[in-house]
């Protein structure tokens, strides 16, 4: 039997998409930097810069805690002579300019928050020159597979053009009076020294003062700022003095009666001793994000405390909203209608649906235990459980479950049953022993006496010692097949070869009922240290297997050959039949105890009792097997040190 094996690979290298910087990743020297080789990247940060490469807008993947840029074919001229030099750099490296104002958004972002602006104003330096661009942005946290957050992919548009368009078609003074009568947004005048001197009606209601009192100019930013935010603004007031801009950047403020309000900050230098500031109350939103936060916690805690998987399906449980746990499955963060074949055993989904349809009929708890496919491919058995929650019309809009690994116990369980199957045997093998071995013991006495007999035919003679080799084999079979050994057993130079032939003569009968073609392939005698006895049992138990499996007219090829390994000789000894082969699902079982592909007619044990010699004699036996015409058979092969 021959096996061939290919393979057609895409001669396109990563990254798939065209383009200056597509190419630019392909040629960068990538191992020099902390990122290491490119083969050794996430599968996350590939499919990241796909997206990003592929996207129309000038898009950017910050990637890691150092933020490394990548960055698109329409985001080059955004950043003049910065490129290509950017490329596989620190963000903040390579634009200090944004140093102070970037980071609050890169860990609200890294906090897993989805950050959408809209004419956002920056201040960089393009081409060597200062810079003020405007720019609609979307934030997005780039998420691994635990549900960490690893990079942020930012996508923007720039809106310069419109902004300043529209700041031509307005007034300083029309914009100015828009402003103050705003009603959510605070407006705060100060002169250069920090004292407030004006503001409007919404920030004296946020603080609490009087206008009379803001007219005595004793109030300071200062007097508001909590002691431990004093040095956020003083570093605040040195960026102004640098760019002329103050924030955006967020804060507790301390109002009149001595409590506190969280407040977002921007402002910029109006000329002639006078700084603009805005202020937004964002305490709710704080208290909410606290809120949130805590109950994120909480329910991680519970997850871990009470369950190894959380998840959520939609009514219908058409579709998984999320699946929470701990590498038992694999996450997903995203709506998945596919969770039925990724998740459940192929055997189980039926039985799963139906129990799953009977608990939405009912509106009752689903409850079952069943086989998954576990995140690292292997089956596994879980213990699920789901309740439905209901919204205040009695109506079922969602279905909140837990599902509990309990492979362990499940493997647990099959060990025992294996054992206590495994007792019984060897308690059988001891009664056939006892009872075999009086008939045995007659019948080698007999043969002695017989092949003493005067004027025997040498012909008889060699039948006589060929039926006590086998009686002698018997009795040893008696005494250590199935691995209940009780006796030790020294290994001693044997002929391989020779029991090969001894093998195939012993079950001649058999092969020529199945009129088979045997090949043997060997040059020279090979010769091993072994217990002849146990081997010539696993070449009967392969030669057996290999003309059951035949039809009649089959071919069985027997090869022998020593060889060199890296730590020593060795000797390989093949079975190579043309047989109907083994189905593919049931080749990992084939050397458990008990299993069996002959149905009634086999016991499950010969390869069994195989694999634990070939074990023992420090060897390893591997099997392929090929099951779909027009070419079946398998081949079995043992290597053993010389």
């Amino acid at each position: 039997m021959s096996q061939t094996e290919g393979s057609s690979k895409s001669e396109i290298p990563w990254p798939f998409a065209d383009g200056v910087m597509a190419e630019a990743i392909r040629a960068f020297d990538w191992p020099s930097t902390e990122l290491g080789s490119i083969d050794t990247w996430p599968a996350g940060l590939l499919f990241a810069i796909d997206m990003m490469l592929g996207c129309a807008f000038p898009a950017t993947l910050q990637w890691g805690r150092n933020l490394i840029l990548f960055y698109n074919d329409a985001y080059i001229p955004l950043i003049g002579t910065h490129h290509p030099h950017a490329l596989g750099q620190r963000l903040l490296s390579s634009f200090p300019e944004i140093a102070a104002i970037y980071p609050p958004f890169a860990q609200r972002v890294w906090n897993g928050e989805r950050i959408v602006l809209e004419d956002q104003l920056f201040h960089y330096t393009r081409n060597d020159v200062p810079e003020d661009r405007w720019f609609n942005l979307s934030y997005s946290p780039v998420h691994d597979r635990d549900g960490s957050v690893s990079g942020i992919l930012a996508v923007g548009l720039d809106t310069t053009a419109k902004v300043l368009a529209e700041l031509e078609r307005s007034t300083a003074d029309t914009r100015l009076k828009r402003v103050l009568e705003t009603d959510a947004v605070g407006v705060i005048f100060f002169d250069y020294t920090g004292t407030v001197v004006d503001a409007n009606d919404v920030f004296l209601r946020m603080v609490g003062y009087s206008r009379a009192e803001i007219e005595t100019r004793t109030v300071t930013w200062r007097t508001l700022t909590p002691p431990e935010w004093v040095k956020v603004s003083e570093e605040q007031m040195q960026k102004f003095e640098q760019t002329g801009r103050i924030g955006p950047y967020e804060k507790e403020y301390t109002l009149k009666d001595g409590s506190r309000r969280w407040m977002l900050f921007t402002g910029r230098d109006l000329g002639g001793d006078r700084i603009v500031e805005y202020a937004i109350d964002i305490t709710r939103r704080k208290e909410a994000e606290a809120t949130s936060k805590a109950m994120e916690e909480r329910f991680r805690a519970l997850v871990e405390a009470s369950s190894d998987v959380v998840y959520r399906m939609s009514p219908d449980w058409k579709e998984m909203r999320q699946l929470q746990g701990r590498d038992f499955l694999a996450n997903t963060t995203e709506p998945e209608r596919t969770w039925l074949e990724k998740y459940i055993h192929p055997e189980d989904q039926a039985f799963v649906w139906a129990t799953i349809q009977d608990a939405i009929e009912n509106q009752k708890t689903f409850q079952l235990e069943h086989r998954v496919l576990q995140a690292d491919g292997t089956i596994g058995w879980t213990f699920s459980r789901a309740v439905p929650l209901r919204n205040k019309d009695g109506e079922v809009i969602e279905w909140f479950g837990a599902a509990t690994d309990v492979s362990a116990r499940k493997r647990a369980e099959e060990a025992l049953l294996r054992s206590e199957k495994l007792a019984t045997l060897g308690r059988l093998v001891a009664s056939i022993s006892h009872e075999i071995n009086n008939p045995l013991e007659a019948m080698s006495n007999l043969i002695y006496l017989a092949h003493r007999s005067e004027g025997l035919p040498e012909e008889a003679r060699e039948l006589l010692q060929l039926a006590d080799a086998e009686l002698k084999r018997i009795a040893h079979i008696t005494r250590q097949s199935l691995g209940f050994y009780r006796e030790s057993n020294v290994p001693a130079d044997t002929s391989v070869t020779q029991l090969l032939e001894s093998s195939i003569d012993l079950l001649r009968g058999k092969i020529n009922t199945r009129h088979a073609e045997i090949h043997c392939r060997w040059q020279d005698d090979i010769t091993i240290k072994a217990v002849a006895g146990e081997l010539r049992q696993v070449f009967s138990n392969l030669l057996a297997n290999s003309l059951d499996a035949l039809e009649t007219g089959g071919q069985i090829t027997i090869r022998a050959k020593r060889y060199l390994g890296k730590d020593g000789a060795y000797v390989r000894i093949l079975f190579l039949d043309s047989g109907r082969g083994i189905p593919l699902e049931t080749q990992h079982k084939i050397f458990d105890p008990f299993f069996s592909t002959k149905g009634n007619l086999g016991t499950g044990l010969g390869l069994w009792v195989t694999k634990q010699i070939v074990d023992k004699h420090h060897g390893s036996i591997r099997v392929r097997s090929r099951n779909l015409p027009p070419t079946t058979g398998t081949a079995f092969q043992i290597t053993l040190p010389a």
